[in-house]
């Protein structure tokens, strides 16, 4: 059983950066990991070979700063939140799992970002979340290969 990190963000949007920040953490711990930017299209070419994807992401659920939020794709609708991206992420998932009609657990783990604006700093707010993304992402990571295995 195979898995997926993609982390999206914006290097120049301060909190939107967050899953690059998440995805060199994670880098360094030996997982694999694609650092997206803004789009999802680099984890196409790998759908077919994955069992778990798991995607990182700023995301404005109105919480406050640095809150950390893990949600299954299967069990929500699009999220009314604003993010930099086109299309929102949970739609593009959910497109991207009617195309290749494959099963998969697919998770988002979001951060509330505190500001979106052009900076290549995060905010010590959600700077302090990258640990406990990190701690979410193992989590999901070893709770599927104990399930399936």
């Amino acid at each position: 059983m195979k898995y997926l990190i993609a982390c999206l963000g914006s290097p120049l949007m301060g909190d939107d950066s967050i899953g690059l920040a998440v995805a060199h953490e994670l880098a360094k711990r030996g997982y694999e990991v694609v650092a997206c930017g803004s789009d999802l299209s680099p984890v196409l070419t790998r759908m077919e070979d994955i069992d778990l994807l798991i995607v990182v992401d700023a995301i404005d659920l109105g919480a406050k700063p640095g809150s950390v939020f893990v949600l299954k794709l299967e069990e929500v609708n699009e999220v009314p939140a604003r993010t930099s991206h086109t299309i929102g992420v949970i739609s593009m998932l959910k497109i991207m799992m009617k195309v290749f009609q494959k099963p998969m657990d697919t998770y988002l783990v979001g951060v509330q970002p505190e500001r979106v604006k052009h900076s290549t700093e995060l905010t010590p707010k959600v700077r302090l979340a990258i640990n406990e993304v990190v701690v979410k992402v193992e989590e999901l990571i070893k709770e599927f290969q104990e399930n399936k295995s």
